[in-house]
C-alpha cells in the first residue's frame, strides 16, 4: 500500500478513535411476510459520507471513517405508522427483533423513524397478496461495477469515488424495472439487495441506487464490528442463511436470482435450487471470470439474455 494511503486510513482512525462523536443509526430496510415481521439496525458514531465534489484522496477519508465507525450500546426506539418499539442494542451496537404476527399496515413502503436519528432514510416492505414473484440480487460486479477479483482497483472503486460517481453494470436497473413492472402491484414487489459488503456502507449503496435508478429494495449488509471482528464471517453461511430467511418470509412467492460469477454467487444459488426449486423462478449470473475451468452449473443463464 502507497505511504500515502497507509497515512489518510491512519488519519482517519486516529481520529475515530479519539473524537467524541454524535451517533446515529443504521436502520436496515425491513419487511413483514407469512412468519411476521423483521427489523434490524446498527448504533454507530456517526461520520459524514463522502460528497459528490470530493476528490478521491477526501473520499477515501471519508469512507475510512465510516469503516472504521465503533458501535455503541444503548437504547434504541424506532416508529413505523404509529407503531413504536425499543429496545437497547449489543456492545457492538447490533439490534434487531423478528416477531411472529402482523402489523395491519397496507401494502407498499412504509417509512421507518428512529431514535437515534436514522443515517438515511429506511422502510418496512409488505408485499401485496396478489404479486407472484420477486427479485434476490447481489450487489458488487452483479449491479455495481466493482472488479472485487482485484483488490487494488476494489478498494479505489469502493473508497475513492462517491457512492453517486460509481458505475453501474450497464442494463440491470432498466430489467429490474421491468420485471418488476410484471406484478400486479409493482411498487411493492420484493427485491433484495444482498450483499457480503460491510453494514457500515448500507448510506453509501442507497445513494448509489437512488442515483442509478434502481427500484427500491430490501437492502441487507453483513454485520462486521471494527471493534471485535466480523459478525457474521462465511460469506457463503451468510448469503445462505439470508436466503432462505427471505423465502420462508414469502413461501407464496418465486424469486428470480441475479449474481456474477467472481466469487461463490453460483454455487449459493445451485444449493438454493436443489433445496428450494418451487421457489426459483430462474437464475442468471453476470458472466466476467475468465478462468475456463470455472464451474457453470445447470440452470444459470447468462444475465445478458434478458437484455435483447
Amino acid at each position: 500500500m502507497k505511504r500515502w494511503l497507509i497515512g489518510i486510513v491512519f488519519v482517519a482512525v486516529a481520529q475515530a478513535a479519539w473524537s467524541a462523536e454524535e451517533v446515529h443509526t443504521i436502520v436496515d430496510d425491513a419487511w413483514q411476510g407469512a412468519q411476521g415481521y423483521h427489523f434490524s439496525g446498527r448504533i454507530t458514531e456517526a461520520h459524514p459520507g463522502p460528497r459528490q465534489t470530493d476528490s478521491p484522496l477526501a473520499s477515501l477519508y471519508r469512507n475510512t471513517r465510516i469503516l472504521m465507525a465503533g458501535g455503541e450500546e444503548g437504547l434504541v426506539t424506532w416508529s413505523v405508522e404509529g407503531k413504536e418499539w425499543t429496545l437497547r442494542s449489543s456492545e457492538h451496537g447490533y439490534w434487531e427483533v423478528a416477531e411472529s404476527c402482523s402489523l395491519d399496515l397496507k401494502p407498499g413502503w412504509h417509512e421507518i423513524t428512529s431514535v437515534p436519528t436514522a443515517s438515511s432514510p429506511a422502510g418496512l416492505l409488505v408485499v401485496d397478496s396478489r404479486n407472484t414473484f420477486g427479485i434476490i440480487s447481489d450487489i458488487d460486479d452483479t449491479i455495481l461495477v466493482t472488479d472485487v477479483s482485484h483488490k487494488g482497483t476494489m478498494l479505489k472503486n469502493s473508497l475513492m469515488v462517491s457512492p453517486e460517481r460509481r458505475e453501474a453494470v450497464p442494463g440491470m436497473a432498466e430489467l429490474y424495472r421491468k420485471l418488476a413492472q410484471k406484478n400486479a402491484a409493482p411498487e411493492s414487489t420484493p427485491i433484495i439487495y444482498l450483499s457480503s459488503s460491510p453494514r457500515q456502507l448500507t448510506d453509501n449503496i442507497r445513494r448509489f441506487l437512488v442515483a442509478e435508478l434502481f427500484p427500491r429494495g430490501v437492502l441487507q449488509l453483513r454485520a462486521t464490528s471494527a471493534e471485535g471482528g466480523e459478525v457474521e464471517k462465511d460469506h457463503e453461511a451468510y448469503k445462505l442463511n439470508h436466503i432462505e430467511t427471505i423465502l420462508a418470509a414469502f413461501p407464496q412467492l418465486k424469486f428470480y436470482f441475479f449474481g456474477d460469477d467472481v466469487e461463490r454467487d453460483p454455487e449459493i444459488y445451485a444449493k438454493v435450487a436443489d433445496r428450494h426449486s418451487d421457489q426459483v423462478a430462474g437464475v442468471w449470473i453476470h458472466r466476467i471470470n475468465r478462468d475456463p475451468k470455472r464451474t457453470v452449473y445447470p440452470g444459470q443463464a447468462d444475465v445478458r439474455a434478458l437484455m435483447h
